[in-house]
């Protein structure tokens, strides 16, 4: 089974995530369909690009299907880590569920995986720590036992707060791999000339 999920853009700053999957190994797919809502895309002020694109991972132990996006669904909450499942092959989903415990700051570009023992985790970018200033942000992470029904408190990957300053990019094609009970979530460390590949081991 091959899935893809996409975003689409829609007018008045809307998106909206599509999936289709292959059951022949890609050689061919099914039509694509909704499986999430029309939701905002974020427009929370910063000097560096951002995005709500999808991340997808599929869980080996129970081939449950999960997709994380943020979104911001008013000024006053902020950008949110939203996380969506499906037990019956990426046919449907679920409601959106915040991945992200209450906070201030914003909760964007996050990425999930699934390991061998059915344990879900997700890791993203966050301004949690200083919600005035956008140009400085964090790791954080989090991880669901129970199949998304619930999530543990979040946890700070980064020891120290990144500092990006002025830079319009942030590297924001994050991600995060799992497997013999850790996670490991990779990101960038600031601004577009400078910043350094990094990974975190998360038990």
């Amino acid at each position: 089974e091959v899935y893809v999920v996409y975003e689409l853009f829609l007018a008045g700053n809307k998106r909206q995530h599509y999936l289709s999957k292959s059951l022949n190994g890609g050689q061919s797919f099914e039509v694509a369909q909704a499986i999430s809502p029309v939701f905002n895309e974020l427009s929370f002020v910063s000097t560096y690009r951002k995005n709500s694109f999808p991340s997808i991972a599929v869980n080996p132990a129970s081939g449950h299907v999960y997709v994380v996006y943020a979104d911001e669904p008013n000024e006053t909450l902020g950008a949110e880590v939203e996380f969506i499942a499906s037990k019956d092959g990426g046919t449907s989903f679920s409601a959106p569920l915040p991945a992200n415990n209450p906070s201030q700051g914003h909760q964007f570009m996050p990425a999930i995986a699934a390991d061998g023992s059915g344990v879900v985790h997700v890791s993203w970018f966050d301004t949690r720590n200083d919600p005035s200033r956008t140009s400085t942000y964090d790791i954080y992470s989090t991880n669901s036992c129970d199949d998304g029904a619930s999530f543990s408190p979040n946890n700070r990957v980064t020891p120290l707060s990144i500092d990006a300053g002025n830079s319009t990019f942030i590297g924001d094609y994050a991600g995060i791999a799992a497997s013999g009970g850790y996670a490991h979530p990779v990101w960038t460390s600031g601004g577009f000339n400078n910043g350094l590949l990094q990974t975190a081991t998360l038990q």
